[in-house]
C-alpha cells in the first residue's frame, strides 16, 4: 500500500472486571463525573499511550468505535425523567446521552487535540476505527492516533435485539485502544515497535439489515491483502469476530475460507467466554502482532447487515527494513 508505514507502538484494554485499574488511572473528579464506559475508555487510552511512551497534543488524533455508545446513561436519564419529570433531569447524565461522549471525555483526559471521530456500527466498530486510523496515518492526514473502541451494552437493548432476531451472540463490556503512528517517526523517537498495520480495508456485503448473507467473496480481505502486497498464503493466523452467533460465524468462516483458499491458517477469537465488545479489536491487533513474529496475521470482523473489516498485521520482525 502506497504511503507511510504504520507502526503499532502501544495497546491498552480495560474490561468490566478492571475496577483496580480504573482506580489507579482516574483521579477523584473523573471517577465521580464520568460514566462507567467513559471511565473504561479513558483508562484504556492512558494505558495505550503509556506503553507507547507518547503524550497528547496537537498531533494526536482519536478514533473510537462503538455499537451502543453510553446507552446505560441514556436509559437512566430517560427513566429518571419519566419517573420524576423535570426535577429528575440530571445535568451530570445529560452529556453522556450523545454517541460521542466517550471520545469527548477521552480527548480531554489524554489531551488528544487532532481529529476526533466516533464510528457507530454493529460488531465491527473497533476494527473499523483501527482500519480508518491506520489509513489516515498512512495517507499523512494525521501523525498519530489512539484507535479502538468501547461498549457497555444495556441488557434492555440486548433483549430487544434478540427478540428482533439479531442473533444469539455473547456481549461483554470494556474498552481498548492501540497507538498507531508513522513508522519513521516512531523509530526517530526510539519507540518500541510492537508491529505494523500493513494493509486495511472496509467494505459492505449485500444483505438485509441484521441479516446473514450468502455471498462468500470478500472484497475487504482482497483489498487488505493487496494493500499489504501479500498473498493469502502468507497469513499465518486469523483473529475473527466469532462470539456465539452461529449463523454469522458460519458466514465469516465461509468468507475466510474462500479469501484464503487453499491455505487455511488457524482461527481464533478473543470474544469468548467473556463476550465481545468494540475494545477487543485493539487486543486482537496487538496480539496478532505479537503472535505473527516474523510473519503476517489477519484481524477480521463481519457484522449482520454486511459491514466487513480486514486488517493485515505484520509482526515486529516481519518487515524490519
Amino acid at each position: 500500500m502506497s504511503g507511510r508505514r504504520v507502526a503499532i507502538t502501544g495497546a491498552g484494554v480495560v474490561d468490566g472486571h478492571a475496577s483496580g485499574v480504573l482506580s489507579r488511572l482516574l483521579d477523584e473528579t473523573e471517577a465521580r463525573r464520568l460514566s462507567r464506559v467513559c471511565q473504561m475508555t479513558v483508562a484504556a487510552g492512558r494505558l495505550a499511550l503509556a506503553e507507547a511512551g507518547l503524550a497528547g497534543g496537537t498531533e494526536l488524533a482519536l478514533l473510537v468505535g462503538t455499537e451502543f455508545g453510553d446507552m446505560v446513561s441514556t436509559i437512566r436519564f430517560v427513566d429518571d425523567y419519566l419517573q420524576r419529570g423535570i426535577p429528575g433531569l440530571s445535568a451530570l447524565l445529560f452529556p453522556h446521552t450523545v454517541m460521542n461522549t466517550m471520545a469527548a471525555a477521552t480527548a480531554i483526559a489524554v489531551s488528544a487535540k487532532d481529529l476526533s471521530l466516533t464510528l457507530n456500527v454493529p460488531t465491527v466498530a473497533g476494527e473499523l476505527a483501527i482500519a480508518r486510523g491506520a489509513a489516515a496515518v498512512r495517507a499523512g492526514r494525521i501523525e498519530a492516533c489512539l484507535a479502538g473502541g468501547a461498549d457497555e451494552p444495556p441488557q434492555l437493548v440486548l433483549d430487544t435485539f434478540r427478540e428482533a432476531g439479531a442473533g444469539a451472540d455473547v456481549r461483554g463490556e470494556g474498552a481498548g485502544f492501540v497507538v498507531l503512528e508513522a513508522l519513521d517517526a516512531a523509530r526517530a523517537r526510539g519507540a518500541r515497535i510492537l508491529g505494523e498495520v500493513v494493509g486495511e480495508a472496509w467494505r459492505a456485503l449485500a444483505v438485509r439489515p441484521h441479516g446473514v448473507g450468502r455471498a462468500t467473496r470478500s472484497r475487504a480481505i482482497a483489498a487488505a491483502l493487496a494493500g499489504a502486497g501479500a498473498a493469502s498464503a502468507e497469513i499465518g493466523l486469523v483473529y475473527t469476530s466469532a462470539n456465539g452467533d452461529g449463523p454469522r460465524e458460519a458466514w465469516e468462516r465461509a468468507l475466510l475460507d474462500e479469501a484464503l483458499a487453499p491455505h487455511r491458517p488457524p482461527q481464533r477469537s478473543l470474544s469468548l467466554p467473556a463476550g465481545r465488545h468494540s475494545g477487543l479489536a485493539a487486543r486482537a491487533v496487538a496480539t496478532a502482532a505479537t503472535e505473527a513474529g516474523a510473519g503476517l496475521a489477519l484481524v477480521h470482523a463481519v457484522a449482520r447487515g454486511g459491514n466487513q473489516v480486514a486488517i493485515v498485521v505484520a509482526g515486529p520482525r516481519a518487515r524490519a527494513a
